[in-house]
């Protein structure tokens, strides 16, 4: 079918009092109809919803509910375009909040400071969603609204925004290019192309291959997935969680189902757990369940990268074990990722587990990757700019030191490292330090970001996760003997 695309489309000029623009040929419009019936249900089963093809007219609008005095200047700026050009043809699958659907996009132009704490701090660029429907509170000139960049809800001055295009804001998961349509006047009897026979036709696949597989397969980029560690065991029992499993002699006990089963062994003994603590066994099974995901979404890992703390290197091992990649890709430790030292307890940085110890734990680290920053090198207490100037130069290093062709990078780190290792790539200023903080609290365990390698563009790019967020809810501890006896 992509085979019958045409070069040229033919388009017709048709004018109005309120409407100008091209209606696209019939017979064109067809096979165009037909392609997007195809891809809206490859895009269906991506995105797991229903997708409805346009079956109306298709048409190109030039300018819309105009002043009637216009249109004869319109048409004349219209009649001096030439749509006859051969062109590429690009499918984009888009998709937007819909918690925000009915809302207003606002673009902030100029930053702001608050003066209230009931009031936002804005920076160029961002967006802001605004539901006109709830506007009482808010005083002449000013507007209530919600930012994009941080979730949080409050004040602005609406001088300080532009009205933004809804589709400003809508996320970009895929793109599948099929073919340069070029023109056939000007084809040398050398050049190699998707065009045979004068028709333009998609890259070749095996036959074995599965549509949606062949769709992902061409558009697989190079590209960065960053991961949250599973649910730490002191997350759960608290700071003093080392005190109830273990005896006065220093060794570990299970005493709640939830506790590993065992702990590693370290040259500082069971008390290095305490700046350092493990993941629990139910963050054991969330990372299990991540890897499933993964691999069942068939995305290809390319290298592995860890922060140096015991919970995410655990987490990165049982990801890879459930890819099958256990044995196979060793993972490099970097502590250029750790978490801001500012909120490690402690006037000294943690003391972390070494390569020996955790090769020695049967987990398969790299000892020939070289850090972008040693362990000797993290200091107590950094600032907010040093921590996120470290991030930076430890996610380009990883970047750089892969190959450049198609693959996923995976990184386990830590929440901050969610916003801290991508905004780089994506060519965003760090957040504010307030806003950052309040933000990483809400990222779950084996919370996801991925950025894709737009060449073309020369930019990267923030698309969907491979894999759905993990959600479960609480489970209370429970003592049957107070509960039976009521003592």
């Amino acid at each position: 079918m992509l085979g019958s695309f045409p070069l040229t489309v033919p388009l017709a000029l048709h004018s109005s009092i309120s409407y100008l623009g091209f209606f696209v040929n019939e017979g064109s419009a067809d096979v165009i109809r037909e392609f997007a019936k195809a891809f809206a249900m490859e895009a269906a089963v991506l995105a797991d919803c229903s997708v409805k093809p346009c079956t109306k007219q298709l048409h190109l609008t030039l300018a819309h509910k105009f002043y009637p005095h216009h249109q004869r200047t319109l048409e004349q700026l219209a009649g001096a375009l030439h749509p006859g050009h051969s062109c590429q043809w690009i499918a984009a699958l888009y998709s937007r909040d819909m918690r925000f659907v009915h809302y207003q996009t606002l673009r902030v132009l100029f930053q702001y400071k608050p003066q209230n704490v009931d009031e936002l701090p804005l920076s160029p660029g961002d967006y802001i969603f605004v539901d006109p429907c709830q506007q009482q509170e808010a005083s002449e000139g000013w507007v209530i609204g919600i930012s994009r960049r941080t979730g949080c809800r409050g004040f602005l001055p609406k001088n300080y925004t532009d009205r933004a295009r809804e589709c400003d804001t809508w996320v970009k998961h895929r793109i599948y290019t099929f073919g340069q349509a070029a023109d056939p006047n000007s084809r040398e009897d050398g050049e190699a192309g998707s065009r045979r026979n004068g028709e333009l036709h998609p890259p070749q696949r095996p036959r074995s291959m599965g549509s949606i597989q062949a769709l992902q397969a061409a558009i697989v980029r190079r590209s960065l997935l960053v991961v949250r560690h599973g649910e730490r065991v002191d997350q759960v029992f608290g700071r003093a969680w080392l005190q109830q499993c273990s005896t006065p002699d220093g060794r570990y006990f299970r005493p709640d189902l939830n506790f590993p089963y065992s702990l590693p062994r370290r040259s500082n003994g069971i008390r290095g757990f305490e700046s350092d603590p493990p993941l629990s066994a139910c963050g054991i099974f969330q990372s299990r369940m991540a890897g499933e995901a993964l691999l069942g979404s068939g995305v290809p890992i390319t290298a592995v990268y860890s922060s140096p703390a015991l919970r995410c290197v655990q987490t990165a091992q049982h990801i890879l074990g459930e890819l099958k990649l256990e044995k196979k890709m060793k993972i490099r430790v970097e502590p250029g990722i750790f978490e801001w030292t500012k909120w490690e307890a402690g006037k000294t940085a943690p003391t972390l587990m070494t390569l020996e110890e955790l090769k020695e734990a049967s987990i398969n680290v790299s000892t020939e990757y070289r850090p972008a920053f040693p362990l000797a090198s993290l200091m107590p207490a950094e600032s907010y700019s040093e921590y996120v100037d470290r991030c930076a130069v430890s996610v380009r290093q990883m970047v750089s030191s892969c190959p450049q062709d198609a693959g996923v990078i995976l990184v386990v780190a830590h929440g901050s490292a969610l916003d801290s290792c991508t905004r780089p790539l994506l060519g965003l200023p760090p957040r504010d330090s307030a806003d950052f903080a309040q933000l990483v609290r809400k990222i779950p365990s084996l919370g996801m970001c991925f950025c894709e390698e737009n060449k073309e563009a020369g930019q990267w790019e923030l698309v969907a996760p491979p894999v759905k967020t993990l959600t479960h809810g609480s489970n209370s501890a429970f003592n049957w003997r107070n509960w039976i006896l009521g003592s």
